[in-house]
Order: structure tokens, then sequence, then C-alpha cells
């Protein structure tokens, strides 16, 4: 059964734009990748786009149980979500989401900018020299954590599933 995921819980993953992914190989080797998140539908699933073909996808098409993480230190907020993947490789969805992600990392790239300038800084690193997505992942949520402990939740942020 898919879980629905809350106006906050899509306001995290869309303002921290990417999730620690995990996967799982044949041989019970885990995975950890960051990955940015594209969009998220509040009936239950959250799309990403990955740039490689490396070992999120062959773990993913093995074995399509992922696990994604989204957290603001700042905040002291995070959820984990449980699910499915689907991978993606074309069609309309696909090319809608590498739309949608064109648009979000010039907006990540810009707002970089105006921070370095404004502090005086470059790593010399950006998103504009990553590779093209190479497929989109849908994940159908099946469970989600909240990371806060209870005793320090206030009530509207509800139970830990």
């Amino acid at each position: 059964m898919t879980v629905k995921i809350s106006e906050e819980m899509e306001r995290l993953l869309l303002k921290q734009n990417v999730a620690v992914v995990a996967t799982v190989s044949p041989g019970g080797i885990p995975n950890l990748s960051l990955k940015g998140v594209v969009q998220v539908k509040p009936e239950g699933y959250i799309y990403f786009l990955d740039l490689y073909r490396g070992k999120t996808r062959s773990n993913l098409i093995k074995n399509p149980t992922i696990a994604l993480t989204v957290f603001s230190v700042r905040e002291f907020k995070g959820y984990q979500f449980k699910g499915c993947a689907v991978l993606i490789d074309s069609g309309p969805l696909y090319d809608e989401m590498v739309a949608t992600w064109k648009i979000k990392k010039i907006n990540i790239i810009g707002n970089r900018i105006i921070k370095n300038i404004r502090k005086g800084f470059s790593h010399g690193r950006s998103e504009t020299f990553l590779p093209a997505p190479r497929y989109l992942v849908k994940v159908e949520v099946k469970k989600v954590y909240n990371l806060v402990p209870r005793s320090m939740r206030d009530s509207s942020e509800g139970p830990q599933s």
C-alpha cells in the first residue's frame, strides 16, 4: 500500500534538493549515494534522476527495494522513505522530469553563484559539470519514518510510521 506524503515531507524533500539513497546488492552489500529529488507526488511517489548507470541502477534492477533519507540539520528535521523503485529511461514522464530537472538545476546554480559572490567563496565545482540524466527512478513510498525523536516532536508532526 502506498503511503501519502505530507506537505511538510514534500517541502523538506524539495527544499533540500538531494536525498541519500540506499540500495542493496544481490550479495547484501549496501550502497549509499546522493540523488537530486526532482518531484514529489503527495499520493506517495518521489522522483529522482540518476546521472550514471552504476551501483544504484544495477542494485535496483535485481532488487527494487529502496530507502531515501532527507534531512535538514538547520531545522533538526528529517524523514526516511522506504519503498519500491521503477526505472524509466524514456517516454513522456521521463521527458517531463528531465525538463523539470533542467529548470531546478539552473535555479540551484544561480542561487549558489549569488551566495558565493556574497561570501566571496568558490570551490570550483558546480552542477554545471554533471552529465545528462541517464534514467528516472520512480519510488512508490510504502513506509515513512520521522527521524526526529518522539520526545522532541511537536504535536503537528504526527507519529512515526
